[in-house]
């Protein structure tokens, strides 16, 4: 057991969707975990212009989406024509119902806030190699589990949960664990996530994000993880 310092390479705080569009501009991507959880948070975020699926699909030269999710993805091609997403369990690229040569010709590989979600990281993360070009830039969004908001409920005797959540990563958890796959980080960003909440709240939540940051990027919402392909 020892103390490390927290690996982050960039001094500033960045918001999620803002960096995010950045990388994919005019890029062919491909962006795993792209269906929220319910119909309800995707038709309030569609309808503040926050849906992040839509906004990587307009900025982008062309965007592939794969979920599990093929309820909610029936309904967002109905309601919302939203029509670029396939099903696929991003642990095994076999699944995909789609062209595999698809991921051969992608730029950027976008995983927003998913890891946390699945059963083995480590078999999505292996399949980079196999699947993707030698060159594919790798972007893995991830909440941060020292934020601002488990500290306070952490001294209210209460957890931050979420029902999908399997793990959460520090910033050494993650190196380890892409170093393990041979999967070099280059930068890693720390991120405010806007919340789909009231004016009040969001403004709230801002304040106390930049305010906080002032004495350590450690309390951030999430962490952002610019990878590549390492030589093996």
């Amino acid at each position: 057991m020892e103390m490390k310092k927290l690996n982050f390479l960039e001094k500033k705080l960045y918001t999620k969707h803002k960096i995010l569009l950045d990388y994919v501009k005019d890029k062919r991507i491909v962006h795993y975990g792209c269906i929220d959880d319910s119909t309800d948070i995707i038709d309030s975020k569609i309808k503040n212009n926050i849906y992040l699926h839509k906004l990587l699909s307009d900025a982008s030269s062309s965007c592939i989406g794969v979920d599990i999710n093929t309820e909610i993805m029936t309904y967002l091609k109905e309601t919302h024509t939203i029509d670029n997403i396939v099903y696929g369990n991003v642990e095994d690229p076999k699944t995909f119902e789609i062209d595999l040569q698809v991921l051969k010709e992608a730029e950027v590989l976008v995983i927003p806030d998913l890891i946390e979600h699945l059963n083995n990281p480590g078999l999505m993360i292996e399949s980079f190699r196999k699947y993707y070009s030698s060159d594919i830039k790798i972007i893995i969004l991830t909440p941060n589990p020292f934020s601002y908001l488990n500290f306070a409920f952490t001294l209210l005797g209460r957890e931050f949960y979420n029902a999908y959540h399997t793990c959460y990563f520090s910033t050494n958890n993650m190196k380890v664990l892409l170093k393990n796959h041979a999967i070099k980080i280059n930068r890693v960003f720390p991120v405010f996530m806007p919340k789909d909440r009231s004016w009040f709240v969001k403004f709230i939540d801002k304040t106390i994000n930049y305010f906080l940051t002032i004495f350590t990027y450690g309390f951030c919402d999430n962490y952002l993880y610019e990878c590549e392909l390492d030589e093996q």
